[in-house]
């Protein structure tokens, strides 16, 4: 069983559960990370880990599911989060509004936003996802973070 853990803003927990719920993504293979519970977690292998909010503790434990994750896809503008990557081995995906990103906005308008892969993936079932751009609407109360979030996880398990 492929298992993803995440570790975002409270406030989109909610909106990326519910958008995998309608891939038919099963509940039990997510899990939402805190920082605080982190160390329970320590002997449990993700495929996929999300790092969608600034790290100020338990940095190390962090670390230690990052290594052993096949994905890791990242928050580029949280450039405090960056050392967690030092020496590690794995795809990474990164995200934001940073330029350099490989997922980034190319505009982003009340309501929708253009998302851009700005460099070829490949997923888990082995296909390669070319460079596009993909419009999504933002509900309201949802940061453009969360959109991207979501966007990725389909790409990585739906496409």
């Amino acid at each position: 069983m492929s298992l993803v853990g995440i570790l975002t803003e409270k406030a989109n927990e909610k909106y990326i559960m519910q958008g995998l719920k309608e891939k038919n993504f099963k509940q039990d293979q997510v899990f939402f990370l805190k920082e605080n519970t982190i160390n329970n977690l320590k002997n449990i292998k993700f495929e996929t880990i999300i790092i969608g909010k600034k790290i100020s503790k338990n940095k190390q434990d962090i670390r230690n599911l990052i290594q052993n994750a096949k994905y890791v896809i990242f928050n580029a503008d949280i450039t405090e989060n960056l050392n967690l990557l030092e020496n590690l081995s794995f795809n990474l995906i990164t995200y934001g509004f940073n330029p350099k990103a490989t997922v980034t906005t190319s505009s982003v308008e009340e309501g929708k936003i253009m998302i851009c892969l700005q460099r070829t993936i490949e997923n888990l079932k082995g296909n390669k996802i070319e460079l596009q751009e993909i419009s999504r609407d933002i509900p309201n109360n949802i940061s453009s973070y969360a959109v991207m979030e979501l966007l990725i996880l389909g790409l990585l398990y739906f496409q």
